[in-house]
């Protein structure tokens, strides 16, 4: 599908209400059952120095989730802010082979460099189911590189063994798909730190308990450590039955974790003790279940992940320059009606976890039907970039991108 080129009409129409649609309209990037003949999945975007959007998924020829046979990472590339898009290319094919440690590679996440035109993907690999792995047979990572703004790519290469020695006491585990956040705030060397989640299986005493940790590079993925948490045994994650998991910065530095969980998300922050001279020192708050508190994120009878993203914007009618706080999730009951959180965020301020909890107001409601994973970026011409799964028919979702005006997801607040 290709737009015409009536853009520049759209937007200068009237501002936004929670009647009208957004002005672009979407695209179906991958097409389930398309000449493939097989669903795809895990929507992921980034943002090249260039400002080309590169947006990855899983091709499932096994027609399930990673761990149960041959998936393939699949991505196209536009450079012209989504306006049109590059054919799909294969950047890492699994082999399909039963058992094999390359068996497939599924739920990537992605990070484009914004000081050099490196991108880092860490996806699941293997032939291994998560919740069945073990430490002698575990749910395995795989990482690659773009060192050319996305047109070509390393081979896979097996880190394994370097994630799970962070991590003892943990039999399984994956990085949280979609975004890998790279901090505004701390720079190390040449990069900007980067930050990662994960969901593991740890072991808590005698029972075997769903943990989330935030884990941190500062040289652009090639080595990685595990952000205030010294114990490593459970009892000092963040989010201590947290699922599929998400990272954010304040404006300060803090990280923000936000997981998944069923009607909403759980919160928790770290506050660094001094990010200027230690950028490794500080605590995390109490995890916080968004639909707990008052004004917090409550959505229906469904447990999805979504992506948290800062962005710059501007109060409607004032002008005053604010950052905003998007989290996006079904709104629905079961996985339906994919839309728009947003929140107001002090430039300064310093938030405990319950207080990052309260306050939210639901934005645009992106889609009508059912639909499920949803991630983010801001592209180069100012809108966020929107890539989520929605289902067209009873066969598996499409792969669906929109570009979105910060006034289109507020509905005319900001803009």
């Amino acid at each position: 599908m290709r737009f015409l080129p009536l853009l520049a009409a759209l937007f200068l129409a009237a501002p936004i209400t929670a009647q009208n649609a957004p002005a672009t309209p979407p695209q179906v990037l991958f097409q389930t059952y398309d000449a493939y003949r097989v669903p795809y999945r895990i929507p992921a975007i980034a943002t090249t120095r260039k400002g080309h959007l590169l947006a990855l998924v899983d091709r499932r020829y096994c027609y399930l989730d990673i761990g149960y046979g041959k998936i393939d990472q699949v991505l196209r590339i536009s450079k012209d802010n989504g306006l049109t898009w590059g054919p799909d290319t294969v950047i890492q094919r699994g082999s399909g082979v039963e058992g094999s440690h390359d068996c497939g590679y599924g739920d990537p996440a992605i990070v484009a460099d914004r000081t050099s035109n490196r991108v880092l993907c860490l996806s699941v690999t293997g032939n291994v189911i998560y919740i069945k792995g073990t430490r002698a047979n575990p749910n395995r990572i795989a990482r690659w590189y773009s060192e050319d703004g996305g047109r070509s790519w390393t081979a896979a290469e097996d880190i394994t063994d370097q994630f799970y020695r962070m991590l003892p006491n943990t039999r399984t585990m994956f990085v949280g798909s979609g975004r890998i956040m790279q901090s505004r705030v701390v720079k190390t060397g040449k990069y900007y730190r980067l930050y990662c989640s994960v969901l593991t299986r740890t072991q808590m005493g005698s029972e075997d308990v769903a943990c989330n940790y935030v884990l941190f590079s500062d040289d652009f993925g090639q080595n990685w450590d595990v952000l205030g948490a010294s114990r490593l045994d459970g009892y000092d994650s963040p989010c201590v039955g947290g699922d599929e998991p998400k990272t954010e910065e304040l404006p300060n530095g803090d990280v923000i974790l936000s997981s998944r969980k069923w009607y909403g998300r759980y919160f928790n922050i770290f506050h660094f003790t001094d990010i200027q001279s230690d950028n490794r020192r500080g605590q995390w708050g109490q995890c916080v279940a968004s639909h707990d508190v008052e004004g917090g994120i409550k959505t229906g009878a469904t447990s999805c992940n979504g992506e948290i993203l800062l962005v710059d914007a501007k109060e409607a009618g004032t002008g005053r320059a604010v950052k905003l706080m998007l989290q996006s999730l079904p709104f629905g009951d079961k996985r339906t009606d994919v839309g728009i959180w947003y929140k107001e965020i002090l430039p300064a301020g310093i938030y405990s976890p319950l207080a990052f909890a309260h306050n939210w107001t639901q934005g645009l409601q992106v889609s009508h039907t059912t639909s499920a994973y949803s991630t983010m970026i801001p592209q180069r011409d100012g809108r966020i970039a929107f890539f989520w799964e929605e289902l067209e028919t009873d066969n598996g979702y499409n792969m669906v991108y929109q570009p979105l005006t910060i006034a289109e997801i507020t509905e005319g607040r900001y803009e």
